[in-house]
């Protein structure tokens, strides 16, 4: 996380989320865990679970931070430590005022009380039964949020395949208090509602200064979770890391360590290429060549172009020798394979 910390500036956000590896087949890998299935609705097998950081800047551009296995047969102690452990990763590496994003996984009394208690900028999306302090009284979020004004309407794009559909929220907020022991909060509960539909409440220590400003930060940076929603497909799917087969615990939490830089790579350092790849490397990847489809998350179709280009390289073709020529008073590196 160091490396990347100096492409991280104020105003930036840092999204949090749980995710899980499944291993169906394995039986002998070590620490595995009984864990949900996130793409099967919750479905129970063999597996570790995963907690992932990634930065989105201005450009909204994502860049993984942090990828960790973790089980409880082999030393984790809770879902809530581990996710505290994350945010202490964060706060060490990163000394910016940047805001962090969490789902409603994370709307748990031990990690409100960290996040909250170090009063940095935070957006989490709370449970519907999630007490806060109203008007000098304690309420669940759905009780107050019946009594938020919605006098702002914004409009998200939920991106497809290769198209998108716009969907227009009602938007309010109002000041509520959140209370550690015996020290209270001040902050934000914004409410967001779908004209079709659904509700959500996401309380927030804003930076911003008026109502409309901390409304249309909060949609806006919660509507990023699309994004590393994607990371995680992406990584299964296109790297097949539910298929890796490491025996060793620690042996496979480096071998995510080496996809997590991979896919820094990938998002960031080869990002000038990306047009170039998909069309001008002559390997047909569009299916209809439409705008559309240099849009959205291309990064599918860039790993399958890199996979393609690189599948008959290997170590022997990029090391010319085992022994490197240097100049007198370097050091001579011998690089045993």
């Amino acid at each position: 996380m160091d490396c990347v910390s100096d492409t991280i500036h104020e105003g930036d956000y840092i999204l949090f989320d749980g995710s899980d590896i499944q291993k169906k087949y394995a039986k002998t890998m070590e620490g595995l865990d009984f864990v949900k299935d996130g793409d099967e609705k919750n479905k129970v097998g063999l597996g570790y679970w995963l907690m992932n950081v990634v930065h989105i800047d201005k450009a909204n551009k994502m860049t993984p931070l942090y990828n960790k296995l973790y089980s409880f047969d082999h030393g984790a102690k809770s879902e809530d430590n581990e996710a505290i452990e994350a945010l202490k990763e964060v706060d060490n590496a990163i000394s910016k005022n940047v805001t962090c994003v969490f789902d409603r996984g994370f709307d748990r009394q031990i990690i409100k009380d960290y996040v909250v208690s170090q009063q940095n900028n935070f957006i989490i999306r709370l449970k519907k039964n999630t007490k806060l302090i109203y008007k000098g009284k304690e309420t669940t979020v759905s009780t107050i949020g019946k009594k938020i004004p919605f006098f702002m309407e914004l409009t998200a794009n939920k991106r497809g395949k290769n198209k998108s559909k716009k969907i227009n929220f009602e938007c309010g907020a109002v000041k509520v208090k959140y209370r550690i022991k015996q020290r209270e909060f001040e902050l934000w509960l914004v409410a967001t509602k779908r004209k079709s539909g659904g509700k959500y409440w996401l309380l927030t220590n804003s930076p911003k200064h008026t109502i409309t400003e901390v409304i249309s930060e909060a949609f806006q940076a919660y509507g990023f979770r699309w994004k590393i929603e994607e990371y995680h497909r992406h990584i299964k799917s296109s790297y097949d890391l539910e298929n890796i087969q490491i025996k060793k615990f620690d042996g496979l939490q480096c071998m995510l360590a080496i996809l997590t830089i991979a896919m820094g790579i990938l998002y960031n350092t080869l990002e000038s290429m990306h047009l170039r790849l998909l069309l001008d490397s002559k390997i047909k990847i569009l299916d209809k060549n439409k705008v559309s489809e240099l849009r959205n998350f291309i990064y599918y179709k860039i790993s399958t172009i890199i996979k393609i280009l690189l599948a008959n390289v290997y170590t022997k073709h990029i090391i010319q020798s085992k022994q490197t020529q240097v100049d007198v008073g370097q050091m001579r590196l011998n690089l045993d394979f």
